[in-house]
């Protein structure tokens, strides 16, 4: 993808409804049957793909991935969920992953959820999470069955092409080859059999030839199998690996990042760091059946960089398409949902502890006002992920005088880190050890131990920001810290009206527990902890320049009076984290150290890490954000499971870049 070239708005889908039946306006065809689409859908894709029977018989814990082209009006979801619940068991895990280039606007896919009311409830959980209308891709989640649902907002081969992880089953479906030949191609069969394995099945709704031969050529063991109703054939059948398959797959542009996915069952996995990333981490191996145990060294949870008494969901929108900028908005995007849908699947009421009602981005200068007015017309971002508001909008929304304008960021909000922390840890497969600091690690019969544990782990993830540097493993990571100190302001009567998070070039969040968090300074290299005077009045000058009269609101404290705290943020020098496997230092430099500049066209092996050791850490002042999607980033690294972001992104994050990039220097 060119940055330079701003990318295209999304083209949601024109429908027609005939007496009940959505018709493609922009392919002239059906959704589903027009007979009884449900039952086609049994038929065709469950049946063929033998999932009564491979669920039945499935008893251990761990993950099941179903690939879909074409996710329409979610029917072949909700068919497969629906059936998910009848035979899942406990540590069982449904993903099911869809592309699809035309998403259906909220209300058509209200209405289509409305036409059956068997899956009344089904559609329901899927519109209360359904992703604002922006390309790329989408991670929802259904605590209550296990399921995961990924949406691409793609090109079908395009979409797949860039997803790495397995599939175990294959949903072909999308508007039929004579409607729509450009998805019926090699490239999309091609992507299919590198995201397969030996027993991954398909089954499809056509026999075109043009499917029959493609699915062939690209490895499927093909056979024609009765259609559904009036349809007199349909295609099913299973990948049948080559014998060079690891030789076979496409090498990577960039090997040093690549990882050879395979399915792996559930383990158990210690975490180190019970902060918001840790936590996170081990929310995500939970619900996939793994044993995970969590090791904190501080005698409680969130006491570190996840210790402040509020944060903020957010992130600054971009009209440029780089791996940096998907990132932050993918992870945005991402965090609101799961965090919502956790919190609520727990009965945790919105207003005390969170509440994601919005985030307002002030325009609280000329730059800051341009830089809005080119998202405006950039045609990139609707309504519902960034709503512009002229001052007099923003005077209503904060019941406070301003001449400035902003952006609501609708799906963001604030919330209590430590109250987050106890949700993702409100698991039975999670054991909390506090107190406990990890003195070193050693490798035994595949398995990792750490010292002063009886267990033995299959891996073991450093989500401990800058202490990871204590290890072997980890000592090479560039991490920087960054102090920051926020001022805890006391609430008054006229001051709790408060409803919204405000970023300005500090911010403040609405009152909990008495106060506001209003901050917060940012000095990189500094590791003073005491709090300082300077800091405290830097934040009220900061809030007093943005919004005056929320500032006067808030009696003018005398900054020698005030309390807050001082956190320490950890970074890297390109400010995006680290999230993947470790490196192993020795073997990385001795087989690319002369390679990354000869010129040579041979291919390259992929680069060696270190068994079962992972790291999530350096989000800087996103925590809250990042932490949640590298959680996911992290469960598909280790079990297989498609990743929730495309190549470009993963490979930005990966732990082994700093290292690749000292050798490409050296070279």
């Amino acid at each position: 993808m060119n940055p330079q070239q701003p990318p295209a708005p999304l083209t949601c889908a024109t429908l027609d409804w005939q007496n009940d039946t959505p018709v493609s306006v922009q392919f002239a065809d059906v959704y589903f049957s027009r007979e009884d689409g449900a039952a086609e859908t049994r038929y065709v894709f469950l049946q063929q793909n033998d999932l009564p029977a491979r669920w039945q018989a499935w008893q251990t814990p761990g993950s099941f991935t179903i690939g879909e082209t074409g996710f329409g009006t979610g029917l072949n979801f909700f068919c497969a969920w629906e059936l998910w619940r009848t035979l899942r068991k406990p540590g069982q895990h449904l993903h099911f992953v869809s592309v699809e280039q035309f998403p259906l606007q909220p209300a058509d896919l209200e209405k289509a959820c409305n036409l059956r009311p068997e899956f009344a409830s089904l559609g329901k959980a899927l519109l209360d999470q359904y992703p604002p209308l922006v390309g790329g891709l989408h991670r929802l989640h259904f605590l209550d069955d296990n399921v995961t649902l990924t949406l691409i907002f793609a090109d079908a081969a395009a979409g797949f092409a860039q997803l790495d992880g397995v599939v175990d089953a294959w949903f072909l479906d999308g508007f039929a080859p004579a409607r729509n030949p450009q998805m019926w191609q090699p490239a999309l069969f091609n992507t299919m059999a590198r995201l397969s394995h030996s027993t991954t099945t398909f089954a499809t709704f056509t026999s075109a030839g043009v499917v029959k031969r493609g699915l062939r050529e690209a490895g499927f063991q093909v056979e024609k199998h009765p259609g559904f109703g009036r349809k007199r054939d349909m295609l099913r059948g299973r990948f049948v690996p080559p014998e060079n398959a690891a030789a076979d797959r496409p090498p990577a542009q960039q090997p040093w990042y690549w990882v050879d996915y395979a399915r792996t069952p559930p383990g158990h996995v210690a975490v180190i760091g019970a902060g918001l990333a840790g936590c996170s981490a081990a929310s995500a191996l939970a619900r996939r059946g793994w044993q995970v145990t969590v090791l904190e060294r501080e005698p409680h949870i969130a006491q570190q960089a996840s210790g402040n008494a509020t944060g903020i969901t957010y992130a600054r929108l971009s009209p440029h398409d780089t791996a940096q900028n998907r990132w932050y908005i993918g992870s945005y995007l991402y965090a609101c949902r799961f965090i919502r849908a956790l919190f609520e699947s727990q009965d945790i009421p919105a207003g005390t502890d969170w509440d994601l009602n919005g985030v307002l981005q002030l325009a609280f200068d000329a730059d800051e006002s341009a830089a809005q007015q080119a998202l405006r017309t950039s045609g990139l971002w609707p309504e519902t992920v960034a709503r512009s508001l002229d001052a007099a909008q923003v005077r209503e929304l904060l019941c406070i005088a301003t001449d400035h304008s902003g952006l609501l960021m609708n799906q963001g909000g604030w919330l209590n880190p430590a109250t987050l922390c106890r949700s993702l840890l409100n698991h039975p497969a999670i054991t909390l050890h506090t107190g406990f600091a990890v003195s070193g690690l050693e490798r035994s019969n595949e398995r990792w131990r750490i010292l002063g544990l009886a267990s033995a782990f299959d891996a073991v993830i450093f989500a401990n920001t800058f202490d990871a540097n204590r290890f072997s493993a980890a000592e090479h990571l560039p991490l920087r810290w960054v102090r920051g100190q926020v001022s805890h302001v006391p609430a008054t009567v006229a001051s709790r009206s408060l409803r919204h998070a405000i970023n300005y070039e500090g911010y403040i969040n609405p009152a909990r527990d008495g106060f506001h968090c209003v901050g917060a300074t940012f000095h990189p290299r500094d590791k003073d902890p005491a709090e300082r005077l300077a800091d405290h009045q830097h934040n009220l000058d900061q809030l007093q320049s943005a919004l005056p009269e929320l500032a006067a609101q808030l009696a003018k404290p005398d900054p020698a009076s005030l309390s807050g705290r001082v956190g320490f943020r950890c970074q890297t020098p390109d400010y995006l984290p680290l999230i993947g496997p470790l490196p192993d230092t020795q073997a990385f430099s001795a087989l690319y150290g002369d390679a990354l500049n000869s010129g040579s066209k041979q291919p390259l092996p992929p680069g060696p890490m270190l068994p079962g050791l992972y790291i999530t850490t350096a989000f800087g002042a996103k925590g809250i954000t990042g932490a949640p999607l590298a959680a996911e980033i992290l469960a598909s690294y280790l079990t297989g499971e498609p990743q929730p972001v495309d190549r470009d992104v993963l490979f930005a994050l990966h732990p082994a870049r700093f290292l690749q990039r000292a050798l490409k220097r050296r070279t």
